[in-house]
């Protein structure tokens, strides 16, 4: 399960704006022993990551963005979710409380946020206002559920869990009815995600022997697999269009690079070639998510709402 709270170093505290076709990535800076710090400012902010052994820490420049952000950041002690204008000020903590929350997500119309907790002892899926208010468990499982994901209507969700003693990719009504199981299958199934028409949902499965993408029909038919690669392809995500899909390809080098194929899994381009596992950062163009992997281990979320 995507403990998030267990695996995270990194705070994802803005958005950055990567299309489907290209990623900036800038040299890597100095290791170093300081706390991870997150600045921002009128022109750009910069995440830079620690305690990672050289050559892997890296330190990326994002550009601000026009709207709110919702991260997760551990700077009081526990992980909560935070929010912030995209030139980061009017900082305020949405969940207050001594548990760890992570992987906001906002909905679809921008007046929700779901989110994963630990607060009942185990990984749960919990959704709340924009302004913080009315946290709701919508999964109330003794197992561990995470990594969910809003379809495009806004109407459910996708998301993990472990319930059936592995993890399997399950969907729910936005209000936490009808979960549903939409895998069945004995492998872990991870990092699901809606296309942008909401008809398919591609996820990361180990049922190959190693981390690899499938596709599916949104009530789980027709499981496709797209990737074939001696080693991992995880993160898959959809562009706007629904016509390409960014991914993470380790190659079994350990070096996760940014990948990009068509919805069918034909054409795959690579975007960077770092040669060494660099922090890298994508815009996911659904949802406005970005998500963060260092050093092939650690990843962090973050959440954008347009104001337009």
């Amino acid at each position: 399960m995507n403990k998030f709270f267990k695996t995270l170093s990194i705070v994802a505290a803005t958005a950055l704006f990567v299309t489907a076709c290209g990623v900036s990535i800038p040299s890597p800076a100095p290791a170093t022993k300081a706390p991870i710090a997150t600045e921002a400012t009128s022109t750009k902010t910069e995440i830079a990551p620690t305690n990672t052994p050289e050559p892997t820490a890296t330190q990326v420049v994002l550009g601000v963005v026009e709207g709110t952000i919702a991260f997760q950041s551990n700077r009081d002690g526990n992980y909560e979710i935070y929010m912030m204008n995209g030139d980061g000020s009017e900082l305020t903590n949405l969940t207050d409380n001594p548990a760890d929350d992570g992987e906001p997500t906002w909905s679809p119309d921008g007046k929700k946020i779901i989110f994963s907790s630990n607060r009942d002892g185990n990984n749960e899926i919990y959704v709340m206002n924009a302004d913080g208010s009315d946290q709701t468990n919508l999964t109330n499982n003794p197992a561990d559920d995470g990594g969910p994901d809003w379809s495009p209507d806004g109407t459910q969700l996708v998301f993990s869990s472990s319930r059936d003693g592995n993890n399997e990719i399950y969907v729910m009504n936005a209000n936490g009815s009808a979960q549903t199981n939409l895998t069945n299958n004995p492998a872990n199934d991870i990092f699901a995600t809606w296309s942008a028409d909401g008809t398919q949902i591609g996820f990361t499965t180990s049922r190959a022997g190693n981390d690899e993408i499938y596709l599916m029909n949104a009530d789980g038919s027709n499981q496709t697999r797209l990737t074939n690669d001696p080693g991992d392809d995880a993160y898959p995500r959809w562009s706007q269009d629904g016509k390409k899909i960014l991914f993470f390809s380790g190659h079994g080098d350990g070096n996760y690079e940014i990948y990009l194929m068509n919805s069918d899994g034909s054409n795959r381009t690579p975007l960077t070639n770092t040669a060494r596992p660099l922090m890298t950062i994508i815009r996911m163009p659904t949802g406005r998510r970005m998500r963060c992997k260092l050093s092939s281990r650690l990843t962090a979320t973050a959440t954008t709402r347009s104001t337009s």
